[in-house]
């Protein structure tokens, strides 16, 4: 089993309520970028961590592997600089009851986010991104 981070700020009511995460294939440019490519390492039964507002506020189980899928309709004019084919995992999400913000416990998280594509940056501020690796820990 793997841990993801999700960073959801911009479609996370349409990607919660619908049970779901969905990435563009390829930046807007037309190249690769680990974030989006992750969506297609994501297995059955990782454990999400689903980030928004600055707070993991909701815990997910993905359902299935990526599979291709346009933009969805829902996210309406949200993402429009998004590449239109992208990726999709169905996922069963749940609601913490007391969502956690990651710097009300920074001094403990930092030592074990990973050095390298990690979702927070030194300060405990989120990065631009999708989809995080993150370990067990």
């Amino acid at each position: 089993m793997n841990y993801w981070w999700v960073n959801q700020n911009k479609t996370w009511e349409q990607e919660i309520g619908g049970g779901f995460m969905w990435s563009p294939q390829k930046q807007a440019n037309g190249k690769n970028t680990f974030h989006y490519d992750n969506m297609r390492l994501a297995k059955k039964d990782d454990v999400i961590f689903s980030y928004y507002n600055k707070e993991i506020q909701a815990i997910g189980v993905v359902l299935t592997e990526a599979y291709d899928a346009p933009k969805p309709e829902e996210f309406g004019p949200t993402g429009t600089e998004w590449d239109h084919r992208g990726w999709k995992v169905d996922m069963h999400y749940k609601a913490i009851s007391f969502p956690l913000s990651p710097l009300d416990i920074w001094d403990t998280l930092k030592l074990t986010l990973p050095e390298k594509y990690s979702p927070l940056n030194s300060n405990g501020g989120g990065y631009q991104g999708y989809l995080f690796n993150i370990p067990p820990e």
